[in-house]
């Protein structure tokens, strides 16, 4: 992970990236404190009659956690997140040919940004390494030499052991939400979360505690990055629309840019 961020406030967590837990923790801190404002200011606009103004949020707004993200890539981390998206052109046209024929979708070039700034020297504390921010166990799995030459570092087949991953993730899970978190926490403790709750719905296992601080902060961080990275408006509210379908097919994830 490479990110660097201005933010006085966030210590880096591994060569350059903010600690996402840290960084969602002032995120809905800010969320409480404004829906605080919002609920003053309803009940400051009473009508004589007793009924509320129209202060009350709809119920097609845009997921908080995602909103906090992009506003954070907008303002503190705005610096960095353009440096990384500088850096993803040194990458971007083989990642999308690797992500083509892995029949995924392109936007989940996205992941790599949240990782590592798309810096394939970056190393974690864990020892996770590259672009894509393989531990040792998994990258043997799919296919990355770690002992002499660590492949991990080498951009081609790290993205395409990458995508193997993602497409593995994806076949077990259904849903891109929860792929995000397995790739974060692995798919083991997603798995266990999945089993201890009554819900498949990744915000609904977020809000659950049943996922670690960073998982839950880690893929509204992603979702983030790819509605920035598309060419939205900061200012327009992201709302998320996964779609279920064939892997080949799948939209990773839109967004209703006119709320």
């Amino acid at each position: 992970m490479a990110v660097l961020i201005s933010a006085p406030n966030f210590a880096i967590a591994a060569e350059g990236t903010p600690p996402w837990e840290r960084v969602l923790d002032h995120i809905l801190a800010r969320a409480e404190a404004e829906r605080s404002d919002v609920s003053v200011q309803a009940s400051s606009t009473q009508t004589a009659s007793g009924q509320p103004s129209t202060l009350a949020p709809s119920s097609t707004a845009a997921n908080p956690r995602v909103e906090g993200f992009v506003r954070y890539f907008s303002g503190a981390g705005a610096k960095q997140f353009r440096i990384s998206q500088q850096r993803l052109e040194n990458y971007r046209a083989m990642i999308e040919e690797v992500l083509d024929q892995e029949g995924l979708p392109r936007n989940l070039m996205w992941v790599g940004l949240v990782e590592s700034g798309y810096n394939p020297l970056a190393r974690s504390p864990k020892n996770a390494v590259g672009i894509w921010q393989f531990i040792p166990e998994t990258a043997q799995t799919f296919g990355l030499r770690v002992d002499g030459a660590d492949e991990r570092s080498d951009p081609l087949k790290s993205t395409r052991a990458a995508a193997r991953y993602l497409k593995f993730l994806y076949a077990k899970f259904r849903d891109w939400p929860l792929v995000l978190a397995a790739y974060n926490a692995g798919e083991r403790r997603v798995q266990r979360a999945l089993e201890r709750s009554r819900t498949s719905d990744f915000w609904q296992l977020a809000e659950s505690g049943l996922l670690p601080r960073e998982t839950q902060a880690y893929v509204p961080a992603v979702l983030a990055a790819q509605f920035l990275g598309e060419g939205h408006l900061a200012k327009a509210a992201p709302t998320i629309n996964p779609v279920r379908s064939a892997t080949s097919q799948v939209v990773f994830a839109t967004f209703d840019a006119s709320r």
